[in-house]
């Protein structure tokens, strides 16, 4: 695998009526930028386009916007052709994934889906019992715990979880925590500090994974009228996502993965569910390196959500802005960060852009006026400019890689060498800086 990249890629839930909002655009824009400044240093990519289409919300979409009979195979259907729309946005964002794709409920979601069920229960992971288990009386189904917080309230719901006692399916746990939390250090968490986040969880834990759930729609469980719960399935994402580079539905020969992103929200549920089930599958960590981004926050300081109505979209800023304005305030703040919508970040972005272009434009309108010369100390500094730039990129750093694009731009090429060189010709200079330049700007904003 030492000339591939491979990306274990967030599936973005089909649910809502509105689709991707502006905070799914903020994050999967630090993915891409990922995969685009592997794919320079000339990595092939395994970067799948996905889409999560197994869970309530899906089955909730459907019934709101659709009018056909709710039967198992009409709601996929339904969520393909929506996971359509989800591309395209993606793509008018500036977002491109590799070849592959795949959903977490098609035929090889399924066949995976079973095959890593057998494995789990020929060695004592997954077992059947009549136990106590938590409850959600709006779902009407069983939860985990990491869907509650620390007072009981079921995250999604806002109702406070009761305990039951019934039969289902878990998966064992709570005997493997120290395991766990060795896989967890292997990891590399960019930032560091949401590390800890995942081994408070491991000390939190009280019940094992409850992986059964009381619905109609979701992939069955072998002879059973329950269904899998939606973690379940997207715990399996390396496994999906090597799957669809491959072609076989196998859980076996499964590489780890370069790296994971993901919002911080969800360390405690698809974080941590992917690590225990390349362990207890695989024996190994699902990636080398986790990159966590923040939320994008509303006028109140409120998370973006589907649920909670105050989501926007990405179409009118795009529209205002362009793509390199919003990929210019996706990278605005240090990784993880929590951030709000910022207009005068979008539009110093779109300005950004607009200088780059004009820029070329200028050399090349010399170049044809025999406006010739050659500066090696020039070349030096953007040399220099050029590691410390592809060094922050390496380590995930992409904010101050974009403080150190813009600079060196900005204030020394533009402000200073331009303007320099309509007194002393370097066009020769100046040009092939900007060629060297703009692969790695486009790193950031998009070619």
């Amino acid at each position: 695998m030492r000339n591939k990249y491979l990306i274990d890629t967030p599936p973005p839930t089909i649910s809502g009526k509105k689709g991707l909002h502006i905070g799914h655009i903020f994050s999967y824009t630090q993915g891409d930028i990922a995969a685009r400044y592997n794919k320079y240093i000339g990595k092939e990519l395994i970067y799948p386009a996905c889409f999560d289409n197994n869970g309530i919300p899906t089955q909730k979409s459907f019934s709101q916007l659709s009018k056909e009979i709710p039967t198992t195979q009409n709601i996929i259907n339904f969520s393909i052709e929506k996971s359509k729309e989800y591309k395209e946005i993606f793509t008018n964002s500036g977002i491109e994934f590799g070849k592959q794709e795949y959903h977490t409920y098609d035929e090889r979601a399924i066949k995976i889906a079973y095959q890593a069920f057998e494995i789990l229960k020929s060695k004592g992971i997954a077992y059947k019992a009549t136990t106590d288990y938590l409850w959600s009386e709006k779902l009407q189904t069983s939860i985990s715990q990491s869907e509650i917080d620390d007072s009981g309230i079921i995250e999604r719901t806002g109702e406070k979880a009761i305990i039951k006692t019934g039969e289902g399916w878990f998966i064992n746990i709570k005997n493997h925590l120290p395991q766990l939390r060795e896989q967890i250090e292997k990891i590399d968490w960019k930032p560091l500090h949401f590390k800890k986040r995942a081994l408070d969880w491991i000390d939190a834990i009280e019940w094992d994974w409850s992986i059964s759930r009381e619905r109609n729609f979701g992939i069955p469980i072998p002879g059973e009228s329950s269904t899998f719960d939606t973690w379940f399935i997207s715990a399996l994402s390396p496994y999906l996502a090597w799957a669809s580079h491959t072609g076989e539905a196998s859980i076996e020969q499964c590489p780890i993965f370069d790296m994971r992103f993901q919002s911080h929200d969800i360390i405690r549920t698809w974080a941590f569910y992917t690590i225990t089930m390349s362990y207890f599958l695989s024996n190994q960590i699902p990636w080398k390196t986790i990159m966590i981004s923040g939320h994008t926050l509303d006028g109140k300081g409120d998370k973006f959500s589907k649920s909670s109505g105050n989501a926007t979209t990405a179409k009118p800023f795009i529209e205002k802005y362009g793509i390199r304005g919003i990929r210019h305030w996706s990278i605005s703040t240090t990784l993880g960060t929590d951030t709000k919508i910022n207009e005068p970040t979008m539009k110093m972005g779109w300005k950004i852009y607009n200088k780059f272009q004009n820029a070329k434009r200028f050399i090349q309108m010399q170049k044809s006026n025999n406006w010739i010369g050659k500066d090696d100390s020039l070349i030096t500094i953007w040399e220099n400019y050029k590691i410390n730039i592809l060094n922050s990129f390496e380590i995930y750093d992409y904010y101050k890689a974009s403080e150190l694009i813009y600079e060196f731009f900005w204030n020394i090429f533009c402000d200073k060498w331009i303007e320099e060189s309509k007194q002393n010709p370097t066009s020769e200079t100046l040009e092939f800086i900007i060629n060297d330049f703009e692969p790695i700007f486009n790193i950031i904003y998009g070619d």
